[in-house]
């Protein structure tokens, strides 16, 4: 998953390198049309690749395959531009940057591997077709795949032990929680029982009593509000993508508001906290779609695969500013500070795309 603070970097990255080299392509190579053709076309249809495949509103994008369609095309675009001139190796750091932010583990290895392949060929362009020339491509080779390999596998155990620290925060919570209600709820009781056996006669004990009853069914309450909290009643009887495709059916029944619902087969289960967090979040959009946007229509997309999960929720109503998200009605702002919080507490990340009078989609990453 990417730090959402680093995601428009990201973004900018492949074009902002491809750009760069097509204008310095152009400073060293003026007049010298029969290269720079071909290397400005080759700049261009990178450029054109990244837009198509990963940045455009399109309904195939985000999958596991358009991801490796798009990796595949800017690798073999780079391998070309390097092929003509080694310093084209640059646009590798556009071409790492997606590997590392786009691609499900394991095969992030087989993207960022490919990538080193061709920023090695370029730094050993220098060297000969002789045996000795071969040794040291492959040597050079190597060393890329070796070192840039190795950062995926070191960022992958960063992530990870992110998530375990994310589990034993959400476990402290839990604690605390069970602590402040439950636990003293119980001492109550026992206090109130205890006074109850002592009491110097009937008025007195039935005080007692019934003042235990009353925090009996306070705990009972208690109870079951966080065992709802923590597994929603249609995720026992349902897997998570049969979950929110009742939930949004449901939804739409009520409201007459169609909803679209796409989902693909999963890929092993996924962590109770986050299958909750997605349906909650999937509940909640729809809910600020039914009292906010004015919408005719509304798409919901789960896709799962060995990283994690990724949902969408997006409606073509009259959309809003993101930067003002608190408003002054009774609900403040609190449904998508509430969503934000819950995402943030299982190291997920959350992305709010609106604007006035086009439609507000709601994404959502949390870790597998």
């Amino acid at each position: 998953m990417v730090d959402p603070r680093w995601r428009a970097v990201l973004t900018v990255v492949p074009y902002l390198m491809a750009g760069m080299l097509a204008a310095f392509a152009l400073g060293v190579g003026w007049g010298d049309w029969a290269r720079l053709v071909p290397e400005l076309t080759l700049c261009a249809a990178y450029a054109l690749w990244v837009l198509v495949f990963r940045d455009l509103r399109m309904p195939w994008n985000g999958r596991p395959a358009t991801v490796a369609v798009l990796m595949t095309g800017v690798i073999v675009i780079n391998l070309a531009l390097v092929q003509l001139d080694s310093w084209f190796a640059f646009l590798t750091i556009g071409t790492f940057s997606m590997a590392y932010s786009l691609v499900s583990w394991p095969w992030e290895l087989v993207a960022v591997a490919a990538t080193a392949v061709v920023a090695g060929l370029a730094q050993a362009s220098s060297l000969g077709v002789d045996p000795a020339g071969i040794a040291g491509r492959t040597i050079v080779v190597l060393i890329n795949v070796i070192i840039m390999c190795g950062l995926s596998w070191g960022l992958r155990v960063a992530r990870q032990q992110q998530e375990r620290a994310s589990t034993e925060a959400e476990r402290a919570r839990l604690a605390r929680e069970i602590h402040d209600t439950l636990a003293q709820g119980f001492a109550g009781i026992v206090t109130q029982l205890q006074a109850a056996e002592h009491a110097p006669d009937e008025t007195a004990r039935a005080r007692h009593t019934d003042s235990a009853l009353a925090l009996a069914r306070d705990g009972l309450r208690e109870a079951r509000r966080s065992v709802q909290a923590l597994r929603p009643a249609v995720l026992d009887t349902a897997g998570l993508p049969e979950a929110i495709a009742t939930t949004a059916r449901r939804w739409s029944e009520r409201t007459g508001i169609p909803v679209e619902v796409h989902t693909a087969d999963a890929a092993g289960a996924l962590p109770t906290e986050a299958e909750v967090t997605l349906l909650r979040t999937a509940q909640e959009a729809l809910a600020n779609v039914e009292r906010h946007a004015g919408a005719h229509q509304v798409t919901l997309s789960l896709w799962h695969d060995a990283r994690g999960a990724r949902l969408e929720v997006r409606d073509d109503g009259r959309g809003f500013d993101p930067a003002a998200e608190r408003t002054d009605g009774p609900e403040g702002g609190y449904g998508l500070i509430a969503m934000r919080e819950r995402i943030t507490a299982v190291a997920g990340q959350l992305v709010i795309e609106s604007s006035p009078g086009r439609g507000t989609a709601v994404r959502v990453e949390v870790p597998g």
